[in-house]
């Protein structure tokens, strides 16, 4: 396996995350559960941030894109 395989593989990983927790969220605040909405809000911003270092991590050190 490459390394462009593992970062592909490890960012797609992250990126459903991402999802899941997105698609969560939605589903909270239509039951009206707030608490738990802005809790899958919460990580899904933190998914999103780690997507976007691993992304930059990989640009700048091998100055290609995932």
């Amino acid at each position: 396996m490459t390394v462009e395989e593992i970062f592909n593989k490890i960012a797609t990983h992250m990126y459903e995350g991402v999802k899941y927790h997105e698609e969560m969220a939605k589903a909270y605040d239509f039951l009206g559960f707030w608490g738990l909405y802005m809790c899958h809000i919460h990580h899904s911003l933190e998914e999103k941030n780690g997507y976007n270092c691993l992304s930059h991590y990989y640009a700048t050190h091998y100055f290609k894109l995932l």
